[in-house]
């Protein structure tokens, strides 16, 4: 038999186990790389800001202008430039969709053209329109149009086919907007009162000329707190009215009344076609100020462009994360340059 040699019982060594402050110092580097991650993350949340929607423009105020069929798009200075002038005749009511493509009422050929954030447009309906006037979305997405011909309102889904919504309590329907709740409301021009239509479709009176002295009702806009405002022709006035129907005077209005819009900062825009043509800003105190007088022919709707909902989650996002990445960037550094010390 072969000797069995001491080496035939070596033992196996043990783990390295390395010095406490090694581990911490490994520890602290590896949360730097974490924290520097984090920044990084944040920077392009942020960065995603800038460019959601194609690089659209927070707050730009689109105007309809009837008289030369073309849409005019205004910076919050009021510096207007052409945003389309072609796929149009004798446009009238604006509305944008979630993707920031603005929708604009054709009523002197019964269509309803689509445009994307670069001004290109496409045709998106060309039934069940008659004089297309006022367009809003609901947040489901659908699009409404009020016939002012047919005293009807038509829905269309996302690929323009349309339905009939309400042919009742309608008379020459001007403006239209949707509240927080899904519900819809309607100026209607003929009678002098606003209609309020529940998600089928069916509708009451919200208000009346008796007792608010609506008159000719055009425009209607809701501001982000669900209060409406709409505007009266004859008598060159604006109301504003919470959502249980209760009104009050809000400002004067000049320029022949036409199309009204809120923006994201509770100020109201409103058209006015003659005496003079101009687009008047009013604050939420109701006091007005001139904000476009160039580029105006009969400007009709106005729709402002507001930041999507998913556009300030990702500005808020970026924020928190750079807020948190720095902070923990300060102490990672702090422990892992100490223990190197």
């Amino acid at each position: 038999m072969i000797a069995r040699t001491a080496f035939s019982k070596c033992v196996q060594p043990a783990a390295y186990t390395p010095p406490k402050d090694t581990k911490k110092q490994v520890k602290g580097a590896t949360s730097m790389k974490r924290a520097t991650k984090a920044l990084h993350l944040g920077l392009v949340a942020l960065v995603g800001f800038f460019f959601t929607n194609d690089g659209a423009h927070a707050d730009d105020i689109y105007v309809s202008n009837s008289g030369n069929n073309t849409i005019m798009r205004f910076d919050s200075s009021g510096n207007g430039t052409v945003f389309a002038n072609a796929g149009l005749s004798i446009p009238q009511g604006l509305a944008f969709d979630n993707s920031g493509n603005l929708y604009v009422a054709n009523s002197g050929n019964n269509t309803i053209v689509k445009f994307d954030s670069s001004g290109h447009g496409s045709l998106f309906a060309s039934s069940g329109l008659s004089g297309p006037m006022g367009l809003a979305f609901d947040s489901q997405g659908d699009l409404y149009a009020a016939n002012a011909d047919n005293n009807t309102i038509a829905r269309f889904n996302s690929s323009g086919q349309g339905t009939l919504f309400a042919n009742a309590g309608l008379s020459n329907p001007f403006g239209l907007a949707c509240d927080s709740r899904g519900n819809l409301y309607a100026s209607n021009y003929g009678n002098g009162t606003i209609e309020k239509f529940d998600t089928n479709g069916t509708a009451t009176v919200f208000a009346s000329f008796p007792p608010w002295g609506i008159s000719l009702p055009r425009g209607l806009a809701i501001d982000s707190g669900d209060n409406m405002y709409v505007v009266s022709r004859d008598t060159a006035q604006i109301l504003k009215f919470d959502l249980s129907g209760n009104g009050s005077w809000f400002a004067s209005a000049d320029g022949f009344p036409y199309g009204l819009a809120c923006d994201s900062s509770g100020n109201l825009y409103q058209a006015g076609q003659l005496f003079p043509v101009v687009v008047r800003k009013f604050d939420s105190s109701g006091n007005g100020t001139v904000f476009a007088t160039s580029g105006l022919s009969s400007p009709s709707f106005i729709a402002a462009q507001i930041p999507e909902p998913s556009t300030w989650a990702m500005l808020a996002l970026g924020a928190v994360v750079l807020l948190v990445s720095l902070r923990q960037r300060g102490r990672s550094s702090s422990m892992f340059y100490q223990r190197r010390r």
